[in-house]
Order: structure tokens, then C-alpha cells, then sequence
């Protein structure tokens, strides 16, 4: 009974629905915190081998002291702290959880991408584990959603509005959650007007192609520069990072809805068949039976006509 019960998309089961949405959050912050130690320390590794190199080489052809060079090296360690290399993101947490929402949405933005080959290695093993897990966490959420609002809509039909019979239940939630969707873009496109100053186009641009997965990454909020510093940014990054996440549920629900009406009609379909194939026999019954009733008036016509004829 409990097997039936856990296999049967029509039940809510919030136990299980929990554990996935856990699970979606587990590897999502284990993958970026991994793929922030692999990435940064090479990142690390490279930068002190390039200015050891480059101080060598300072030394040599221009014959300065050490001294000098300190102080030249600190004069453009400051620089470069003043500027934060604006042109490359850096490794922090946010970048790292933002490319690992990408490649478990697969979205796949492009802006940032592991380099070493430790990390595209556990990148590609990340994204076997990851993404199928992903796919069953918004199955999940998005088959509760549309079952959620069937029944709600069920409720208001039958106690508010008074109706006996509740029709078309699965059409009304697909075209419930695709307004969701349609609110989303739209909210998604206000809030990227706010924290990048795009326009409201390039904002509904850019929420359409994250919840399409799409992703060609010409456009990424932030620039895809995440300072973990920034406290405003960060936040408004990982809301974003939410928002697609709820939008990308809600897509899923539209697709279970629209499902949802395609079985019932098909359903519908096969009923009428089986309706109409078991009541064939009994017209091609009732058809013979015609067939004969007309043979034998036809037989009792000309019997009767040649005995008028014979008594003529």
C-alpha cells in the first residue's frame, strides 16, 4: 500500500518533496565549495609563479636592487586592489554557487568556467551526479504545484462558486501557473532593472532565457563579478539565483499541467473507443436482425402475391 502510494503522481508527499529539495541544496553548496578550492588555488599557484618570474627577470635586465623591487611590486599590488581587476571574476563562494546553479540547471551562462584540470574533470563527474538530481527536484516540485492548484481550484468551484461539477480542472491550472510564469519573467525583469540597470526588455530577455536554460550568457547579472565583499550584491545575486530556481518549478508545473491535459484527453479518447468497439457488436447484431426481418416480409410479400395469382 505505502509503494502504491509513493509511486502514484496524484498524492502530495511533502516528506519526499523535502528530501529532494535538501538534496538540491546539499549539492549545490558542496559542488561551488569545491569547485571555489580547486580553482582558487591554482589561481593562487599561478599568480605566484608569474611574479616570481616576473621579478627575476626585473632583476636581471635592469640590475635594480631587491629593495627596489619591493617597493615597485607593492606600488602595483595596490594598484590592482584599487582596480580588482574588474575584467576577470574572481574565485569567491558566490562565483563558485552561481557556476554550479548553472551547470546543474544547465543553464551554462559562460562567464566563468573551470580552468585547471582537476576542475573540468570534477566538472564533468559533478554534472552526471548533479543534473539528473536537479531534474528530479523540479519534476517533483512542479508535479506538487500543479496538483496543488487543481485541488485549490476544485475547492473554490465547489464551495465558493456552488458548482456540483468541477470541468477542465487541468486546463484552469495550466493556465494558472502559465501566468505564474509570465509574473516571473516580469518580476525578474524589475528586480535586473534595479541591481544592473537594464532595461525592462533586456530584464524579461534574460529571465526568459534562464528559465529556458537556454543561456547564451551574453547577458549575466552583476556581469557575473561577484564580490563577496559587497554584501548588497551578494544578496541580490543569490535572490536571483531563488527567483530562477522558483522559475524554473513553476515552468516544470506548466509542463505537468499541460501533460495533465494531454493524458485526460486521451484518456477521454480511449474511453469513447472502448465505448464505441463494445457497442459495435450489438449494432451489427441489431443490423442482421434487420437484414432478416426484411428478407422474411419480402419472402411473406411474394408468397402472398402468387397466391393471389394462383386463385386469379
Amino acid at each position: 500500500m505505502s509503494d502504491a502510494t509513493e509511486d502514484n503522481p496524484n498524492k502530495f508527499q511533502p516528506k519526499s518533496l523535502i528530501l529532494k529539495v535538501g538534496i538540491f541544496i546539499v549539492v549545490l553548496v558542496v559542488g561551488a565549495a569545491i569547485f571555489q578550492a580547486i580553482e582558487k588555488q591554482d589561481v593562487v599557484d599561478e599568480n605566484k609563479s608569474t611574479s616570481k618570474e616576473t621579478l627575476t627577470n626585473i632583476t636581471v635586465k635592469y640590475n635594480i636592487t631587491e629593495q627596489d623591487v619591493a617597493k615597485l611590486v607593492s606600488t602595483i599590488k595596490e594598484t590592482l586592489k584599487q582596480k580588482e581587476l574588474a575584467s576577470k571574476p574572481r574565485w569567491t563562494f558566490s562565483n563558485s554557487v552561481f557556476l554550479s546553479f548553472s551547470i546543474m540547471t544547465t543553464i551554462g551562462y559562460g562567464h566563468l568556467t573551470p580552468k585547471t584540470s582537476s576542475g573540468q574533470i570534477f566538472c564533468i563527474v559533478f554534472s552526471l551526479v548533479a543534473i539528473p538530481i536537479t531534474g528530479i527536484m523540479l519534476i517533483s516540485v512542479g508535479s506538487h504545484v500543479s496538483l496543488a492548484l487543481q485541488l485549490f481550484i476544485t475547492l473554490v468551484e465547489k464551495k465558493i462558486m456552488r458548482r456540483e461539477v468541477q470541468m477542465n480542472t487541468e486546463v484552469k491550472s495550466a493556465v494558472v501557473t502559465f501566468v505564474f510564469m509570465i509574473l516571473i519573467i516580469i518580476f525578474g525583469a524589475l528586480l535586473t532593472r534595479h541591481t544592473d540597470g537594464w532595461t525592462f526588455v533586456e530584464g524579461m530577455y534574460f529571465t526568459f532565457i534562464s528559465l529556458s536554460t537556454i543561456g547564451f550568457g551574453d547577458y549575466v547579472i552583476n556581469k557575473g563579478e561577484l564580490n563577496d565583499r559587497d554584501q548588497k550584491k551578494a544578496v541580490a545575486v543569490n535572490f536571483t539565483i531563488v527567483l530562477i530556481t522558483i522559475g524554473l518549478c513553476v515552468v516544470s508545473s506548466v509542463l505537468c499541467s499541460v501533460s495533465s491535459v494531454i493524458e485526460e484527453k486521451q484518456r477521454r479518447m480511449r474511453e469513447q473507443l472502448h465505448l464505441s468497439s463494445a457497442a459495435a457488436p450489438g449494432r451489427m447484431a441489431l443490423s442482421a436482425v434487420n437484414k432478416l426481418s426484411k428478407v422474411g416480409k419480402s419472402n411473406s410479400t411474394e408468397k402472398d402475391t402468387l397466391t393471389n395469382e394462383d386463385k386469379i
